[in-house]
C-alpha cells in the first residue's frame, strides 16, 4: 500500500503530496496551474559518493572520480539504439540530467500530457545499457567537457577554491572528474554504481505542475513493481579539519582582465539541517546587508573602479560543509584584496548596520521566496533541496522572517576572520609569474 502525506501552507494557499509507493520510491507532487509541466527524478549519488560498500560487504570500493556524473551521461543510451532525447521530443516534451556534490537528477518539461513522457522517464533510469564500446566512447564526449571546464575562467577560479579551502573533502574534485579518472570507467563500474543506488528507495520522484496525484501514481504503478529487498549501501567520507590548505593561489588564462575570488570556510557547521538552514540564510542576508549593490561599501569601491557590477558575495552549503565566496573581474586584486581583507575586520570589530536596511533585505529574500511559486522549475527544484537537506519546502519564508539583525551580528564576528580565509586570483596570460602558497 502507498503511504500518503499532503503538506499544506495557509497563508501561500499551496500544498504537494508526499507518497511513499510501494515501490520504494517517494513522490512528491505539487499541483499548480501552470503552463509547463516540469518533473524530474533524482538519486541520492553524487560527486562525494565514490567510496561504499554494501551492508553484506567488509571492504569499501573506490570509484573513480567523476563516476557519478559519467554514469548520468550513460543512462541515456538504450539498448534499442533509439535516442533518449528524441523519445521525449515524440511525445512533446524536452529532456535534460544533471549531476551535483550530492545528487543525480533526470528531467523533462512538457506544455502538454505528463503521462507519456514520465512513462520515458521512469523506464530509460531503471535500465541502463553499457557496453566496452558505449563507454571508450563516452570518454571522449566527457573528457571534452572537462576540458570546456578547465577553459572556463570561472569554474577554474571556483575549483581552485575549493582546493585551496579543503583538505580532504570531495568538493575540491571536478564533478566530472580529470581525463585520468574517467579513463578508468569500465561497464562493470558503472553496473556496479547502478546496483548500488539507483534503486527506487535511494530516488524521489518531483512533479509539479497542472497535474492530479492520481494521474501521476498510475504511471509509477504500472512501470515500477513493489519493492524489492537489498542490503544497505554504506557510504564512506573523508574527516576535514577545520583549517585551510593553502592561503592563495595565482595562475593565468587567456582573459581581458584580472578575476579575483576570496574564501572563507565555515568552520561552525550547525548538527541539525534545520539550523544549517537557517545559518545558510542568515549568511545571505549578512552579504547583502554588507556588500549588496546598495552598501556604501560598494558604491566606494565601484566608484574608484576596484569592481564592476559582476561583483558578488554569497553563501554556499552542502550536508557537512559551507563556505563564503565573493569576488569578480578587476583591474587591480591586490588593491581590490586590500579593501575587502579590510572591511571583513571592520566588520568584526564593529558589524552594526541600520535595521532599516536589514529589514528591507529580509523583505527582498522574502518576496524572492514568494516569487518562486510561480515557476514550476523553481518550486521543483527548491522542493529538491529541501528533501536533500532534511528540511520542509515551506519552512525557509518563516526562517527568513524570524531572523534578527543580532543573530547577523553574531555570524558575521564568527565567520568574517582571516585564519580560515583564502584566495585566488588569475590573470591575463601576459601578466605576473604564478605563485602558489
Amino acid at each position: 500500500m502507498n503511504k500518503c502525506e499532503t503538506v499544506r501552507n495557509e497563508f501561500l494557499r499551496e500544498e504537494y503530496h508526499k507518497v511513499l509507493h510501494k515501490s520504494g520510491l517517494t513522490v512528491y507532487v505539487f499541483p499548480k496551474k501552470l503552463s509547463t509541466t516540469y518533473a524530474s527524478i533524482s538519486v541520492r549519488f553524487g560527486s562525494l559518493d565514490n567510496t561504499f560498500r554494501l551492508a553484506n560487504e567488509e571492504e569499501a570500493l573506490v570509484m573513480p572520480d567523476g563516476i557519478a556524473h559519467f554514469l548520468e551521461h550513460k543512462m541515456f543510451e538504450s539498448e534499442d539504439h533509439i535516442d533518449t532525447f528524441d523519445k521525449f521530443a515524440a511525445v512533446g516534451a524536452s529532456a535534460n540530467a544533471y549531476t551535483s556534490n550530492e545528487v543525480t537528477s533526470y528531467l523533462f518539461t512538457t506544455p502538454t500530457d505528463v503521462e507519456a513522457p514520465l512513462k520515458i522517464l521512469l523506464d530509460y533510469v531503471f535500465h541502463p545499457y553499457f557496453t566496452d564500446k558505449n563507454v571508450e566512447k563516452e570518454v571522449g564526449i566527457v573528457g571534452q567537457e572537462i576540458k570546456m571546464y578547465e577553459d572556463s575562467p570561472g569554474s577554474r577560479l571556483y575549483h581552485s577554491m575549493m582546493q585551496l579551502m579543503y583538505q580532504s573533502h570531495g568538493i575540491r574534485t571536478n564533478i566530472c572528474g580529470t581525463q585520468e579518472t574517467i579513463a578508468e570507467i569500465t561497464p562493470a563500474l558503472l553496473t556496479r554504481c547502478h546496483e548500488a543506488f539507483y534503486r527506487p528507495e535511494n530516488m524521489m520522484l518531483i512533479v509539479c505542475g497542472d497535474v492530479s496525484l492520481d494521474s501521476i501514481l498510475s504511471v509509477v504503478d504500472e512501470v515500477l513493481p513493489p519493492v524489492q529487498a537489498h542490503p544497505d549501501v554504506i557510504l564512506e567520507y573523508p574527516d576535514e579539519p577545520k583549517d585551510i590548505l593553502r592561503k592563495k593561489a595565482e595562475f593565468h588564462m587567456d582573459i581581458a582582465r584580472p578575476k579575483l575570488c576570496i574564501g572563507i570556510k565555515d568552520t561552525a557547521i550547525p548538527k541539525t539541517p534545520q539550523e544549517q538552514e537557517r545559518r545558510a540564510i542568515a549568511i545571505n542576508m549578512m552579504c547583502d546587508l554588507y556588500f549588496g549593490e546598495s552598501t556604501p561599501f560598494y558604491e566606494r569601491l565601484y566608484s574608484a573602479g576596484l569592481i564592476s557590477r559582476d561583483f558578488s558575495a554569497y553563501y554556499e552549503s552542502l550536508r557537512d560543509c559551507g563556505h563564503l565566496l565573493c569576488g569578480g573581474a578587476t583591474d587591480e586584486p591586490d588593491a581590490l584584496l586590500s579593501a575587502i581583507r579590510e572591511e571583513f575586520a571592520r566588520i568584526v570589530a564593529d558589524p552594526s548596520a541600520l535595521e532599516a536596511d536589514f529589514e528591507r533585505i529580509k523583505r527582498v529574500h522574502y518576496a524572492e521566496f514568494i516569487k518562486d511559486f510561480d515557476d514550476t522549475e523553481e518550486i521543483a527544484a527548491a522542493l529538491l533541496d529541501a528533501v536533500l537537506e532534511g528540511t520542509e519546502l515551506f519552512e525557509a519564508g518563516s526562517v527568513i522572517l524570524s531572523i534578527k539583525l543580532s543573530e547577523i551580528y553574531a555570524i558575521a564576528r564568527d565567520l568574517l576572520s582571516e585564519n580560515a580565509l583564502a584566495y585566488t586570483v588569475i590573470y591575463p596570460t601576459k601578466g605576473r609569474n604564478t605563485s602558489n602558497a
